[in-house]
């Protein structure tokens, strides 16, 4: 039930109506008839307006000055999709189309704002709200088509939809369509304007949707709650309130917050960007990079609100700011901030309450963290109380105006728990599960959003909507890590100044080369014709939810290869193998796997930079293999310090180094350097002066001068010792030499030795009847086969380096025995340095020497660190937090030692 005093608000169209071919009629009655051009035409349907009743009321209301905004920038080009909220929600299981198109009709007879369209009326523009409509779901069959026919025919019809081109006068505002995938896989597309919608908007229509979906297949009523207002009441509340004085308080808070004379943030573009853009892409305004807080970065952020009695939300808006003065130069930012602008009457609605305000950051040249932290702490606070006042009013404030102030602004912050939920509906004919995807951005007016969404399930997720014309995908990447750099360094050192934390420059992924984060002196910002005018506002305000369930059959078809072969039940699409607890004999076990079913040549450093499902399946799309290429693995490449070089065991993976990477923290870049026997295509070395050789010519592209820092595990001990031996002869210095858990060839030797021969065959057989115990018959005759095969390669690989033959061909890829044969054929010389020795607590060798054998080596000494855990349990939780802080204080340590 609408209130009293606002149903008396509402006036019926009674006079005059602009017609689409500009005349005006007059009405004889408060009843439009059907003839006009709101209804459509009984003679020629309108598609897009099936239906509206033939004596219909339809009111004229007052719109909100944001829906006067968006009007005006719709008026600039006109359906111009950047002004959209696509929504994309995936239906698994049995899904009744009848009952879901009625599940929608009910949801626009209970929200008026989704039947309403927008026009002049008397030269004001109105909300037309029409009595009722219908809205009607196409359904795409895509059933007949499979693999990436489906997929790309899929991608285009979602990318279409997102970039729906509205008529705010004939209307509707919501558009929908139905993906068939398979009988029991579909994808609906829901896209609004935002003038009708906001964030929250989007998660209101889907628990309404799906409430009403729940009733209609099982004949029972949807426990909503009841509405006592509706958008439009708001829309007269909200004229009402402005024409009062709680306006003018607020207008002081905003004259005193901001004062005047502030100029918009010049961010430097990528001048190659729009010429980077891929063919397919070349039309794109608007794209989205996300990252996720690591976790333990996560509990830090929320344990250092707790002391400072602040928000999360107003630690993360000031690191934002922080970053935004670092890249720029400049100390005085102005920030926009969409806020949610509802109460208890309005947080059940669906309409475009978000407002837009605005922080003025201005940073002196001693300004520590905790000085900005202050500033937004006590700007938040005042801001909230003011939400109400509408940006627009600002805008024309002569306060602001007559002082050469620009409301230009390019740049803008959200952060928002995440209000898009999955759904679980239990039918008589089979379950359907509903679960948000995230949807394609269909362009930007704005240059940068830069959004925390924080979903219980995962923590803060940052989430970076850009103009692609404007910033190449990996500049927006490497925002985004510096981002996370500033946040630890300012939890590390709240009061040290603003310029000093530590960030200095990052390495980017894709080029492995260090650069700059200063840009160069700002250009003058392009314009595009026809581009919106100074009052530049948000299309989207991250609404999307990233998918956690498989999206077609291939990701549905990994997701089985990963559970059935790491023993887990279920694992969602963006769900990080590293965070499964899986060690490196199960990557490999599914690596293998992934690459026998799908005919690829994925090798175990492919994890690192695809570590889902999702992006698993993304590689065998595009049949593409990364890292496979080289022997350097960029396992955390940004930072600004110098990088930490790890060298692989005798197996020759790295992935058992990523959870140690992220724990070095984020100014820390870690490059992982696998074997050059795992390099697709190539001939495998066989004396490990060469394998060395070929590593720091690897090395040396990323930092071709001293002083290096190297960590080699078991095998790789010696060769970064081999490595550092070459560097010396070359007139480089070596600032750190540490080994984790690196024997001598010579301690091996003596280890074998002490073991009876009984011993050695009883571990054999120990080994060997726990490897296929758990296989089936076919499974363990692979098995056998394989270990035949490999057991030949190194035979061969023996007999090669007898005949001093320095490679053999490409097939013989197993990286163990080939490893296994240089060891045994080099000489150990000793070194004029220093050894740090990362030693595991439980050693199967108890008359060992404690320093494994490096003695006789190192002339100046060695450190031991003992650590907790085995050979192998080292990289496991708890015992990888004690290797990682004393990681962390060896390479402190050689900092200060330079």
């Amino acid at each position: 039930m609408r209130s009293a005093s606002m149903q008396g608000q509402r006036s019926l169209l009674e006079d005059v109506i602009e017609q689409e071919h500009g005349q005006r009629q007059h009405l004889q009655s408060v009843v439009l008839p059907v003839s006009s051009g709101l209804a459509g035409r009984p003679d020629s349907p309108s598609p897009c307006w099936p239906h509206v009743s033939l004596e219909p009321e339809i009111y004229a209301m007052p719109p909100t000055q944001g829906q006067v905004r968006f009007w005006s920038l719709d008026q600039l080009n006109r359906g111009n999709p950047a002004l959209n909220m696509p929504l994309m929600w995936q239906c698994t299981g049995h899904l009744d189309v009848a009952a879901l198109t009625g599940a929608f009709a009910h949801c626009v007879e209970r929200h008026e704002i989704l039947r309403t369209t927008f026009e002049l009326v008397r030269g004001r523009l109105s909300q037309i709200i029409h009595a009722e409509s219908s809205i009607p779901i196409p359904v795409v069959d895509l059933t007949q088509k499979t693999g990436e026919s489906q997929r790309v025919e899929a991608d285009r019809v979602t990318r279409d939809h997102a970039a729906f081109r509205f008529d705010l006068k004939a209307g509707p505002l919501l558009v929908l369509k139905l993906l068939k995938l398979s009988p029991e896989h579909h994808v609906l597309l829901v896209t609004m304007h935002h003038i009708i919608c906001d964030g929250i908007s989007n998660g209101v229509l889907m628990r309404d949707m799906v409430a009403w979906y729940q009733a209609l297949v099982n004949d029972s009523v949807p426990a909503l709650p009841d509405l006592p207002i509706q958008f439009a009441d708001y829309a007269v509340w909200h004229e009402e309130w402005r024409a009062g004085e709680e306006p003018a308080a607020s207008l002081e808070f905003w004259h005193r917050t901001l004062g005047n004379g502030f100029s918009p943030i010049k961010l430097a573009h990528d001048t190659d960007a729009a010429a980077a853009l891929t063919p397919d892409r070349t039309h794109l305004t608007g794209d989205i990079e996300t990252l996720l807080i690591p976790r333990d970065l996560a509990a830090r952020a929320h344990a250092f609100c707790i002391r400072e009695n602040i928000t999360l939300n107003m630690l993360l808006f000031s690191v934002f700011s922080g970053l935004l003065s670092r890249l720029t130069g400049q100390k005085d930012l102005t920030i926009g901030s969409p806020c949610a602008n509802r109460n208890e009457d309005t947080e059940e609605l669906i309409g475009l309450f978000m407002n837009i305000q605005i922080l003025r950051v201005r940073l002196e040249q001693n300004s520590t963290f905790h000085d900005l932290l202050e500033q937004v702490k006590t700007w938040t606070l005042g801001a909230y109380e003011n939400q109400a006042l509408p940006f627009e009013d600002l805008i024309y404030d002569p306060y602001f105006s007559e002082s050469g102030s620009s409301f230009e602004i390019p740049i803008f912050f959200l952060y928002q728990k995440s209000f898009m939920l999955t759904g679980r509906i239990h039918g008589p004919d089979g379950d359907l599960d509903i679960v948000p995807l995230r949807s394609e951005s269909p362009g930007a007016v704005f240059e940068i959003m830069f959004a925390i969404v924080d979903r219980e399930e995962e923590g803060p997720r940052l989430q970076l909507e850009y103009n692609p014309q404007y910033f190449k995908s990996t500049t927006i990447q490497r925002y985004l890590r510096l981002f996370l750099n500033l946040l630890e360094s300012a939890l590390n050192a709240p009061e040290t100044r603003v310029d000093d934390l530590s960030l200095l420059s990052a390495l980017e992924r894709s080029r492995q080369i260090a650069e700059p984060i200063f840009p160069p002196s700002t250009p003058e910002r392009a314009r595009e014709s026809g581009a919106a005018p100074s009052i530049v506002m948000p299309a989207q305000e991250a609404s999307s939810e990233l998918l956690d369930e498989p999206s077609d059959i291939l990701e549905q078809q990994i997701a089985e290869l990963w559970q059935s072969t790491l023993g887990i039940a279920h694992i969602r699409k963006h769900a990080s193998f590293f965070s499964l607890g899986a060690g490196s004999l199960a990557a490999l076990r599914l690596i293998t796997r992934i690459n026998r079913v799908y005919d690829m040549d994925l090798g175990l450093a492919s994890l690192i930079s695809a570590s889902t499902i999702a992006s698993i399946a993304e590689l065998v799309r595009t049949r593409f293999t990364p890292n496979t290429a080289s022997s350097l693995v960029p396992i955390q490449p940004a930072g600004s310090k110098p990088p930490l070089f790890i060298v692989h065991g005798v197996g020759g993976n790295v992935v058992n180094f990523y959870g140690l990477s992220m724990r070095m923290g984020t100014d820390q870049p870690v490059y992982g350097i696998q074997s050059q026997a795992l390099v697709a295509g190539q001939a495998a070395l066989l004396r490990l002066k060469d394998m060395a050789a070929l590593y720091l010519a690897e090395v040396r592209k990323v930092q071709p001068h001293g002083p290096y820092k190297f960590l080699g595990y078991s095998f790789g001990g010696t060769v970064v010792l081999e490595m550092a031996h070459q560097l010396r002869a070359a007139g480089e210095e070596v600032a750190l030499l540490g080994m984790l858990d690196s024997k001598t060839i010579h301690y091996e030797q003596e280890r074998s030795k002490a073991r009876s021969v009984h011993g050695k065959v009883n571990h054999r057989v120990q080994r060997f009847s726990g490897n296929i115990s758990s296989l089936t018959l076919q499974a363990q005759a692979a098995y056998i086969l394989d270990k035949i095969s490999t057991r030949a390669i190194r035979y061969a690989c023996m007999l090669g380096a007898k005949l001093n033959l320095t490679r053999v061909p490409a097939f013989m890829k197993s990286a163990y025995d080939i490893n296994y044969v240089a060891i045994q054929n080099y000489k150990l010389q000793p070194y004029d340095g220093h050894l740090v020795l990362f030693r595991a607590l439980e050693q199967d060798y108890d008359e060992g020497a404690y320093d494994l054998g490096w003695g006789a080596i190192f002339q100046h000494g060695i450190e031991v660190h003992d650590l907790p855990g085995d050979h192998d349990r080292i990289f496991l939780e708890p015992n990888i937090e004690a290797l990682a802080g004393s990681l962390r204080a060896a390479l402190a340590h050689s900092e200060k030692s330079a």
